[in-house]
């Protein structure tokens, strides 16, 4: 369909080769200031500022040679779908891809159920296959890979407990174990990368207050663990953000490959900021003001394809 070479996966925080994303052309104005919140926006989006910054992003990614597709391209059947789906720009929670295929999401009832079908279409027309996708019942919007070994969970507002359970056992067929962490029912928390999110291979971002138990989960066993006494034994750190950092998409950050990030500029403090760039970190900006009428991140606007060493 589309020519495009299709090699695919995420587990290795290797330099970002291909992304997916959408620019919503045909559903950002439907929002009004009736109906906002129940599609979980902020505020009513000015239409053609939000297009632009979403431009400027893909082309903030194209300048530092990531490949950037877009979802329009790659759907038939589900094209009607797109003016009914306002969310559907924040396809990070839609997806997690994997080298041996994607975990495509079940979103939750209301606004964003659907936006998985034209994933599925997507992934498949670019060659990835699926290798798990929900039930219909099921609520599940998207993991975080720490490593080739490690998979971590949130139990959020935006997954169900008893769907959680379920997955464990296949989520296990691509990783050795599981880290499974508890979180407040809150939306400022509604997705894992709100409260962590990996730099490179022994560096992260976290906020320690929404880590309410953490459990590590393989074959044989789980038992609850400290989650930084337990990182420090694979040899990561973890930096903490604050209060007002967290609310500001600290952790939900791009990175474009190890302690390199793409990131918002209101997002981390000075202070934070200088601790990451002690550390060796580099910070790509980017500047928010439309795109923040849909409550998410540069990396909520990113559903990451592939990733690979250097050429």
């Amino acid at each position: 369909m589309s020519g495009i070479e299709t090699t695919f996966g995420t587990e290795k925080l290797a330099r970002l080769k291909r992304v997916l994303l959408h620019r919503p052309i045909e559903s950002l104005s439907t929002i009004t200031q009736a109906n906002y919140e129940y599609h979980l926006f902020n505020f009513v989006p000015k239409v053609d500022q939000y297009l632009r910054e979403h431009e400027q992003y893909a082309q903030l990614l194209q300048a530092h040679n990531v490949e950037v597709l877009e979802v329009r391209d790659f759907v038939h059947q589900t094209k009607d779908l797109l003016a009914k789906l306002p969310n559907l720009p924040y396809l990070h929670d839609t997806a997690v891809v994997t080298s041996k295929g994607a975990i495509l999401s079940e979103m939750c009832p209301g606004s964003r159920a659907g936006e998985e079908q034209v994933v599925k279409e997507a992934l498949t027309n670019l060659g990835i296959p699926i290798f798990h996708e929900f039930e219909t019942h099921e609520q599940f919007e998207g993991c975080l890979i720490l490593s080739p070994v490690t998979l971590i969970i949130v139990d959020t507002e935006r997954l169900d407990p008893s769907t959680i359970e379920r997955f464990f056992a296949k989520a296990l067929d691509l990783f050795e174990e599981i880290i499974y962490i508890k979180a407040p029912q809150a939306r400022r928390f509604m997705h894992a990368d709100m409260i962590f999110n990996r730099i490179s291979e022994d560096l992260a971002l976290y906020f320690p207050p929404a880590f309410l138990h953490s459990y590590l989960i393989n074959r044989h066993k789980r038992s609850e663990i400290d989650f930084r006494s337990y990182l420090r034994e694979k040899n990561i750190e973890l930096v903490e953000i604050n209060d007002e950092e967290q609310q500001n998409w600290g952790c939900s950050f791009v990175p474009l490959e190890p302690k390199i990030l793409i990131h918002y500029d209101i997002a981390l403090n000075a202070q934070t900021k200088k601790r990451l760039q002690q550390r060796g970190v580099q910070i790509l900006e980017f500047h928010p003001e439309a795109l923040l009428a849909g409550g998410g991140s540069l990396r909520c606007l990113t559903l990451r394809l592939w990733r690979a060493a250097h050429d």
